[in-house]
């Protein structure tokens, strides 16, 4: 019997993605690009917030001080920016589901059949603590 499978959209590009209860481990990215992509983002954030901070700025000056004194570079002026006008903006390909030629599904990961039944959230952690049943509340005199 097929195991169910789970239906998510990537974090990231949004593409859907199946992916079958072997392979899945809470899994929010289509694959290894996207969550690598998203860590250098998540890193380069992290940087971004650290160098608007007090102590981010000073540390950053000083820094700069001390290259400067040991280049002797002198710094009177700063260059302008390139300007391209007609940069075209990357476009990332969304790839929607596909069936198999025999209309099954297969997860992303591992091409496994799946079953077509798709769940959309996680499958949820059974308790083997069962103490909320022996309560003290009575239904009867």
């Amino acid at each position: 019997m097929e195991k169910p499978a789970r239906l998510f959209n990537c974090a990231r590009c949004q593409c859907q993605v199946i992916i079958c209860s072997f392979c899945d481990r809470g899994n929010i990215y289509c694959g290894s690009h996207c969550s690598k992509a998203a860590r250098r983002e998540s890193v380069r954030n992290a940087g971004k917030r650290y160098q608007n901070s007090r102590c981010g700025k000073l540390k950053h000056a000083r820094r700069q001080q001390c290259y400067r004194q040991r280049e002797k570079i002198k710094v009177t002026h700063q260059c302008s920016l390139e300007f391209f006008a007609n940069d075209l903006l990357s476009s990332s390909p969304i790839s929607p589901i596909k069936k198999s030629d025999a209309d099954e599904f297969r997860c992303h990961f591992c091409t496994r059949r799946c079953s077509g039944y798709l769940r959309l959230g996680f499958l949820g952690r059974y308790s083997h603590d069962e103490s909320y049943l022996s309560s003290s509340w009575s239904l009867g005199p």
